[in-house]
């Protein structure tokens, strides 16, 4: 079978092309960056097995560096122990972690027996602390080891995986994070958006291979979130938990399923070849039986599926290879680039298959690359798709349809876009005062192009605790108001059963209408009320088109609102610790940078006090957390009478407040430092009738003027906090330019 590759130039270019830009993103992504501070590299390690309660041991991975867990060597338990030596600690030592990519294990635990437990980690149960979208097994060691250390691992498996623990710095556990994340985030976007769009082209075209591929794409994406093991952190589905390696074999034999059917329709088999089509779909029938069998047996199954699952992978690889091959000597559009996409899926996917049973050192393009070569596929597939609109053109173009019913409708459409876009841009950091106001301005301003009107008068009543009243063109607030008050309640009533408002205007003493009045309920929930009122001059009515287009832009404005209410409040509650109120430390860290950066621009000075409360483990330890929580609420509180508005302050740690002061000097720094020791001092404060002692010590530090970080100056004041608290506490410290180290201090 000879392929016509001369017939397809323009196809080999594109083929090309999108490979070379795909491979030159993967570099970007994967090629580490020149950090300012460098990242240590991986310590040495070294994995001995450990013989199970039967005697029998582990296989490790063909570098000796990974440890084989799974269920073809008839156990799902598997022990190492890990020998490695740290260097001595300095100031300037690394935190190390043990970091293990996430390969899906029921769990992977460290300990050193009868001295420290590093607790367990879960694929099917990732934990708060590991982030929204887990990429490893991240284990913090003791900031106290040095030399050699070794450890207990214990892995029980799902299915067949390669454990591969290395030894590394934060800074470089924090730099396979961000890679495995942009890796995954961006196949989940890449289909995420292929899938809307072939889904708007299947309701524009009524096209089935459209909706197919956006089956394709929606089991892609459950796929890549199973083995990434982030479908889990997904309430829906729970159940998949109790499925464990079960139900990733399922979501895998239906993604094959879904991605056979796709290429089926892409490459029109079921006209160019029935017979082959029908086998095709007697299998995929086979392959959903199989999940079934696999969700059933479940971990019985388990064994055999170990190897059923690369077969079925690797044949459903070749039939769909078969099927290409085919459409590309028929010549279907895009089907070349399509072939090589698939081929590429078999490499990595077999590439995967070697890593999790130990053959393959693993990386991060072992474990992403099948995922990355399935998103090269779907938007091939979609390119393809695409590529054949060109019928449903013709279609639409011999289906006789007014145009200008048409370029109206688009014409709505692109107001309806614009008013969004308008809406999220302009409600973007406005207080609360201006949201409505602002939002019922805008709203007025794009109706006007759909709808001819001569005014339109926007009344709202305690939406989000708010009146508002907004008019067009906005001399003319004053007469409408005055005009339409009275009618105002009448109004609210025909609204709210839903009676379609329209009605004659006329002058006093005259009975022809001079203009027509049509109103529109706002879509605010009660008891808050609105309304649209619109007027045109003469006696043309408004047609329920236009009443419709202005439901809808009101509509759009109210959700708009209602989102940027949301947004303040939930920007609000990531910026401000829960328990004092104070800014908590990611928004302190932020407002630091930013007013050092201030300060050496406009050359102000700037100080910052570090605040500690002495002897606060022993409030918790004699009181209990609640009375330590209100003492943190308490001396939030005082601090905060004791700053003026351009003050900063938050919570820095546990019993820590930070706070900076721009334009303060050392010695004013020192003064309001002094004031906020006192206040706190002689406040009277109580808890469940029992009167309480507090006291605080204060390090001070101003900022030097070659500092435009504040990383120095934060140290220095934390170093003066420390010489407080050896002086006897309940004092303030002020940090000089240069701090002695700690030991010669000592």
């Amino acid at each position: 079978m000879a392929f016509p590759f001369r017939d397809f130039p323009q196809q080999w270019l594109r083929t090309v092309g999108m490979a070379v830009v795909l491979l030159l993103s993967g570099l970007y992504v994967l090629t580490p960056g020149r950090a300012e501070v460098p990242v240590e590299r991986p310590l040495q390690l070294r994995l001995t097995p450990l013989p199970d309660h039967e005697g029998r041991l582990p296989a490790l991975g063909s570098d000796g560096q990974s440890l084989r867990v799974g269920v073809t060597e008839g156990t799902r338990q598997a022990r190492a122990e890990l020998r490695f030596v740290l260097p001595p600690r300095t100031n300037e030592s690394p935190h190390w972690v043990i970091w293990i990519a996430r390969v899906p294990v029921e769990s992977v635990h460290l300990q050193v027996e009868n001295a420290w437990d590093g607790g367990s980690r879960s694929f099917l149960a990732p934990e708060p602390m590991e982030g929204p979208m887990p990429v490893g097994y991240l284990f913090r060691l003791p900031a106290t080891w040095e030399g050699e250390i070794r450890l207990e691992l214990t892995a029980i498996g799902l299915r067949n995986a390669a454990l591969r623990p290395e030894i590394v710095s934060e800074e470089l556990a924090d730099e396979y994070v961000q890679k495995a994340t942009i890796v995954a985030s961006l196949a989940y976007a890449s289909l995420f958006t292929l899938g809307l769009m072939t889904l708007a082209l299947f309701f524009a075209s009524r096209d089935a291979s459209f909706l197919v591929f956006f089956g394709f794409c929606v089991t892609g994406a459950l796929l890549l979130a199973a083995f990434n093991g982030h479908l889990y952190l997904l309430d829906p589905f729970d159940f998949l938990r109790q499925l464990g390696g079960a139900g990733l074999h399922a979501i895998s034999l239906l993604f094959e399923v879904a991605a056979l059917q796709i290429l089926l329709r892409y490459a029109d088999s079921q006209q160019a070849g029935p017979r082959l089509a029908r086998a095709i779909d007697q299998g995929c029938v086979a392959l959903l039986l199989l999940s079934g069998v696999m969700l059933a047996w479940r971990e019985a199954f388990d064994p055999l599926a170990a190897w059923l699952m690369p077969v079925a992978w690797f044949s459903g690889c070749g039939v769909a290879l078969f099927v290409l091959s085919e459409a590309w000597r028929r010549r279907v559009p895009f089907s070349a680039a399509v072939f090589v996409s698939v081929l590429g899926i078999a490499v990595t996917a077999m590439i995967w298959e070697l890593e999790g049973r130990g053959f393959v050192a693993g990386s991060l393009w072992t474990q992403y690359g099948y995922q990355a070569a399935i998103m090269i596929c779907a938007a091939m597939v979609s390119v393809g798709l695409i590529s054949r609109i060109s019928k449903y053109r013709e279609q639409r173009d011999r289906e006789q349809r007014a145009r200008a019913d048409s370029e109206r409708r688009m014409y709505r459409e692109a107001v309806r876009s614009e008013l969004l876009t308008a809406l999220q841009m302009g409600l973007r950091g406005v207080g609360e005062e201006d949201i409505q106001p602002m939002a019922m301005r805008l709203l007025l301003d794009h109706l006007r192009r759909i709808v001819p009107a001569d005014h339109v008068l926007a009344v709202v009543r305690g939406f989000h605790g708010r009146d508002t009243l907004a008019a067009h063109p906005g001399a003319a607030l004053d007469e409408l108001v005055e005009r339409i008050s009275p009618r105002l309640p009448n109004l609210r009533q025909q609204l709210a059963i839903n009676i379609e408002v329209q009605q004659p205007v006329t002058r006093s003493g005259e009975a022809t209408p001079v203009a027509i009045e049509a109103a529109v309920s706002l879509p605010v929930r009660a008891p808050s009320w609105g309304a649209l009122v619109l007027e045109r001059a003469g006696a043309t009515v408004f047609h329920p088109d236009e009443l419709s287009i202005a439901r809808e832009l009101a509509r759009i404005a109210v959700l708009q609102i209602d989102e940027a209410f949301t947004a303040l409040h939930l920007r609000h509650t990531a910026e401000v610790d829960s328990l004092t109120g104070a800014l908590n430390r990611r928004s302190i860290d932020q407002a630091l940078v930013r007013t050092f950066q201030e300060s050496i621009r406009k050359r102000l000075p700037l100080s910052v006090l570090f605040v500690d409360i002495d002897h606060f483990k022993a409030i918790n330890d004699q009181r209990g957390h609640g009375c330590g929580d209100y003492c943190l609420r308490e001396i939030a509180k005082l601090i905060g009478e004791q700053l003026v508005d351009d003050d900063v302050f938050g919570r820095y740690g546990g019993e820590e407040f930070l706070v900076v002061l721009p334009g303060r000097q050392t010695e004013m720094a020192r003064a309001i430092a002094e004031q906020i020791r006192a206040a706190i001092e002689t406040a009277d404060l109580r808890y469940k009738d029992q009167s309480l002692q507090l006291t605080v010590s204060i390090g001070v530090a101003s900022q030097l003027g070659h500092e435009p970080q504040p990383g120095p100056a934060v140290e220095r004041a934390d170093k003066a906090l420390y010489a407080a608290k050896r002086g006897g506490r309940n004092r303030v410290s002020v940090a000089p330019a240069i701090f002695a180290p700690r030991s010669a201090t000592a």
